[in-house]
């Protein structure tokens, strides 16, 4: 299998990319000589069930060994070393003008976020009240009843998209460039 087959970069870049998962290497991996369940989760903060997710997602960064201490595997101390790496000697003008870039992008994602908003509200709000509409001139208490339950669904629905809006574009964001680089990037292996 050669390296463009394995798929180990991609999932470096995985737990890399992912913010409670890299906490947790980095803790792992301050302690050579291991450190257990208990000062894993004192350390992070996470909930139990949290701490365990992000443990299953970490199997091969990991070992745990009949002593019951986390330590890091050779794939896991790759991992640190590269976030180690990144992070040494690094021009902050590098970054400035990449914050920069992202900026541009967050501020056009949120624009065509909230044009997509106010459209599917609209067409949402719309059926609302065509089928209001219908309900009250045909006298129908189950398209009345039916009504009233997309009435509620609308509301929610229109409240969700609108938190994500909000709250989420740095992760739309992500994704849009994942995908890019998952494209271009697959595309030039091929050349």
């Amino acid at each position: 299998m050669t390296y463009k087959e394995n798929g180990v970069d991609d999932l470096v870049i995985k737990v890399l990319g992912h913010k409670e998962r890299k906490r947790i290497l980095n803790i792992v991996g301050s302690y050579p000589e291991g450190i257990n369940y208990t000062g894993v989760l004192g350390e992070t903060g996470l909930s139990t069930g949290k701490l365990n997710y992000h443990l299953g997602e970490l199997e091969g960064f990991l070992d745990r060994g009949d002593d019951r201490l986390y330590k890091l595997s050779t794939l896991g101390e790759k991992a640190v070393a590269t976030l180690k790496f990144i992070n040494e000697n690094i021009d902050i003008g590098i970054l400035e003008s990449v914050n920069q870039k992202r900026a541009v992008r967050l501020k056009a994602i949120r624009k065509r976020l909230s044009a997509g908003l106010y459209i599917a509200s609209s067409v949402l709000l719309a059926v609302f009240g065509l089928m209001g509409y219908l309900a009250w001139t045909e006298s129908d208490t189950t398209l009345a009843v039916f009504t009233g339950t997309w009435g509620l669904f609308t509301i929610g629905l229109i409240y969700m998209m609108n938190r994500s809006r909000v709250k989420d574009p740095e992760r739309i964001l992500w994704l849009i460039e994942w995908l890019e680089w998952k494209l271009f990037r697959g595309y030039k292996d091929r050349n």
